[in-house]
């Protein structure tokens, strides 16, 4: 027997898929009675741990140009920006009728067999909507946080899309360290990060030439086609993906720094593709 308590959910809504209009409405980010009582930072560890899941177990189905498009939205959500509409080609919207109901959940389970261990899963609803929906219904989920929660949130979503594959313990201990912790690359928080030009998140060490560290990262120092302010996106998304994979940890990498790793990955990506 196994206990399954309810950590934290959303709802979205969709529209058909063969629906002429492409629509999406989300509901709230919701705790359970007994969660509203505990400190921000478990609140924001379970919102980190639900959305970021949620967009990880999604983001294998998008494409290419619907990813580099996802990775944008985050970044207006984060930077605050105004968001225009539609995005991927949906429209947000708050009024939700004829679209049909989804939910996603963060549950722990509690054997009840004695000395077992509780552990946490990200239960994602298949039966409705495609994957661009649900990571879409994510990302606006987290942007009707409070501003001081959003850039943490913000990071686990980037961290989910980067990840992209089954939100399993592994995942869920980087998320959840790191958003307890506050060490988030890319949120603004961390020692030794700042802002670059395009909002994007770089190290302090490196941001005199931000260009270098990232072809160097991804392993595209001393290129022929690297040469020149912009880089074929195309060598970069390819860069990106193997250096990804080397530092995943369903690869064999380990868990420890993995989101310090994953997020300077996406973090060269963003600044080479501006």
């Amino acid at each position: 027997m196994v206990r399954t308590t309810v950590v934290a959910d959303f709802e979205a809504f969709f529209s058909r898929p063969v629906a002429p209009t492409r629509r999406i409405a989300v509901g709230e980010l919701r705790f359970p009675r007994a969660a509203t009582g505990r400190d921000e930072s478990a609140r924001v560890a379970a919102a980190s741990m639900l959305l970021g899941g949620v967009v990880a177990s999604f983001a294998p189905g998008l494409d290419e140009d619907d990813t580099s498009e996802l990775h944008r939205l985050i970044d207006n959500v984060d930077s605050d920006w105004r968001v225009p509409q539609p995005r991927l080609r949906h429209r947000l919207q708050k009024d939700r009728v004829g679209l049909k109901r989804s939910i996603n959940r963060l549950v722990e389970l509690q054997p009840q067999t004695q000395g077992s261990a509780v552990s946490l899963r990200v239960q994602v609803d298949r039966t409705n909507g495609t994957a661009t929906q649900h990571c879409l219904a994510a990302v606006y989920c987290a942007m009707a946080l409070d501003e001081h929660l959003r850039s943490r949130v913000c990071s686990a979503l980037r961290l989910g899309l980067a990840w992209a594959g089954t939100p399993g313990e592994d995942l869920l201990a980087v998320l959840r360290v790191a958003s307890a912790s506050g060490d988030w690359l890319g949120g603004g928080n961390s020692a030794g990060w700042g802002r670059g030009a395009n909002g994007s998140a770089v190290p302090m060490s490196v941001s005199a030439d931000p260009i270098n560290w990232a072809l160097e990262l991804l392993g595209l120092g001393g290129e022929p086609e690297a040469e020149g302010p912009r880089v074929h996106k195309r060598m970069v998304q390819r860069a990106f993906r193997t250096a990804l994979r080397d530092a995943h940890p369903d690869h064999g990498a380990p868990i420890d720094g993995a989101a310090q790793r994953i997020a300077e990955l996406d973090t060269a990506r963003r600044i080479l593709l501006g």
